[in-house]
């Protein structure tokens, strides 16, 4: 499908209608993965997966463009952006998420689950956390944002620790790097 129909067909700024421009060499539907094709049930939150491909022109991340796109189609959404030897994978839940680069030869998914819904989980979870695991994927994620904003905070409180001269607030931000390390801990033992 020509990528012109993406940027003029959708409410877009000019810095991502030239993401489209000058990153993405053309965007191909490989799939579409619905009860039809596969056999597997839909359910009330997925009904189909549609898999894109885009075709980069370098190894730069459109990510404006994809978000746009993501946002824009009701059914869920796979993308696989390409480049000439390699690929990654993005999908969208409660942001983009996106796997490391990887030879196109070597990239592959499970389908797993008895619905579409468990289906687009375990992709999901493929994705951004590299097994097919469906189950608790809810959990699964807030456990990832709580350890991902826990070790931003952590960063800060190191940084403010070590230029802190007072005593007393040094030894606030030890025990408040302490707790933050605490329940890392204890997240990464949930996970």
């Amino acid at each position: 499908m020509p990528k012109k129909v993406f940027y003029e067909h959708l409410k877009t700024t000019a810095a991502i209608k030239e993401q489209f421009v000058q990153q993405i060499e053309r965007i191909e539907m490989v799939a579409s993965i619905k009860e039809a094709s596969i056999h597997i049930p839909g359910d009330k939150d997925v009904a189909e997966i549609d898999v894109l491909a885009l075709y980069l022109k370098g190894i730069g991340i459109p990510y404006e463009a994809i978000e746009l796109v993501a946002r824009s189609i009701s059914n869920k959404l796979l993308f696989i952006c390409l480049t000439n030897e390699s690929c990654k994978l993005l999908v969208r839940r409660d942001r983009l998420y996106e796997t490391g680069w990887e030879p196109t030869d070597g990239a592959k998914l499970e389908l797993v689950g008895s619905t579409l819904g468990e289906l687009w989980d375990s992709i999901v979870s493929q994705v951004i956390f590299g097994d097919a695991s469906y189950t608790d994927l809810a959990g699964r994620l807030e456990r990832k944002r709580r350890s991902e904003a826990l070790r931003l905070e952590l960063e800060q409180v190191e940084r403010k620790r070590k230029s802190e001269k007072q005593i007393a607030k040094k030894n606030a931000l030890f025990d408040r790097k302490r707790a933050i390390e605490a329940e890392l801990s204890r997240l990464e033992g949930e996970s």
